[in-house]
């Protein structure tokens, strides 16, 4: 999941983009092919538009259009006129199916498409002369991280400690709610003395609570998050966030693999937790 799930302190974001190549797997003439490339130029924190390797988005995370990838590459010993149509692979389905998106070549061979999937998609690209199809790009994935969102932030303080918390929304698709509701929730702060400090490590908290998840709708669930922090010298500032631990080929949603989360300790400067 995205590590914008953090409470607190917004992260200074750089984003770029970089095509991979992926070879055609059906080509005409030997002079006639196509590549593919998937980025997320938008994510926050995304190095040269993936992360962690990878292409991903936030679901329904349009601020600065974080829920948006895009799907772009060059065409080699083209026409002028011949078009380039985007096909996508939804998580869960079996073939690939149009998804109404053309670009028509003219004196330059590339074409760039924008893309929204709900959960993780594998995307293709057709190249096509007068309506007859004479080539089949490689395919690129685009993963999807639930959003999430916070409200309603309570704390409380003494002179040694502090009660602090807030409402956690996850924000999802409908056809990954039974997996995503069963998971265990991992709580993590981090804590430093210094208004001109900063945190290196967010540590899984032995003290912190999640309330049992409610059910919004069947594409929000609710939480409630409390933390409990001890001051030192009567003065902390803290960074909390909260995880599931990925389960893509579930679900579609996430990455492949173990991304931190769990882990009794996760660096701050990590993009994506999950």
């Amino acid at each position: 999941m995205s590590r914008i799930w953090r409470w607190i302190a917004p992260a200074a974001i750089a984003g770029g983009l970089i095509a991979t190549a992926v070879p055609a797997l059906a080509a005409g003439p030997a002079s006639y092919s196509v590549t593919i490339s998937a980025t997320s130029p938008n994510y926050p924190g995304a190095v040269n538009g993936l992360v962690d390797g990878y292409a991903v988005v936030i679901y329904k995370a349009t601020h600065d259009n974080w829920d948006q990838a895009t799907i772009s590459g060059t065409v080699t010993g083209y026409a002028s006129g011949d078009v380039v149509s985007l096909l996508q692979e939804p998580f869960g389905k079996k073939a690939f199916t149009a998804t109404g998106k053309t670009v028509t070549l003219t004196t330059v061979g590339t074409y760039s498409f924008t893309a929204t999937p709900s959960v993780a998609t594998k995307y293709e690209v057709q190249v096509s002369t007068g309506g007859s199809l004479d080539l089949t790009s490689g395919t690129q994935t685009v993963y999807v991280s639930a959003g999430a969102g916070y409200a309603k932030s309570h704390k409380k303080c003494s002179s040694s400690s502090c009660t602090f918390s807030y409402k956690f929304y996850i924000y999802l698709p409908a056809s990954a709610y039974k997996t995503e509701v069963r998971k265990h929730l991992y709580e993590y702060i981090a804590e430093w003395y210094s208004a001109s400090g900063s945190p290196k490590w967010y540590y899984l908290s032995a003290s912190a609570k999640a309330s049992r998840p409610a059910k919004v709708h069947s594409g929000e669930i609710e939480y409630t998050l409390t933390f409990y922090i001890h001051l030192r010298s009567g003065e902390n500032y803290w960074q909390t966030f909260a995880c599931t631990k990925d389960d893509e080929k579930k679900d579609g949603l996430g990455l492949p693999g173990h991304h931190d989360c769990g882990d009794k300790r996760i660096s701050a400067t990590a993009i994506y937790v999950g």
